[in-house]
């Protein structure tokens, strides 16, 4: 399992040198190395299996993201859907995710 505090303090520093969500995909793949993370537009993908997750930076420490079973679509987030959340709450996401 990957470590909450050390994931908060590097997501932290990551996002305080870059403005998009892009900035995420060091952090996320060296704390869930089984996750394929790329980035689509402004939005990062987390791939898990068959299972995306899409997150969208939406301020300083939040975020949107939404799962999907298919192809990675930010539809539903573009139309002001999904979940909102903190770092916290991404990494509880990201760890849950992994675990299913």
């Amino acid at each position: 399992m990957a470590d909450r505090d050390k994931f908060r303090q590097e997501v932290t520093a990551c996002l305080a040198k870059d403005t998009g969500v892009v900035a995420l995909m060091t952090c996320i793949s060296s704390h869930f190395p089984s996750f394929e993370v790329f980035r689509e537009n402004d939005d990062l993908v987390v791939k898990e299996a068959r299972r995306f997750l899409i997150v969208r930076r939406t301020g300083a420490d939040q975020f949107r993201t939404q799962v999907s079973v298919q192809q990675p679509s930010t539809n539903d987030i573009d139309a002001g859907g999904g979940n909102a959340r903190n770092v916290d709450s991404l990494f509880d996401e990201l760890a849950g995710f992994s675990e299913v």
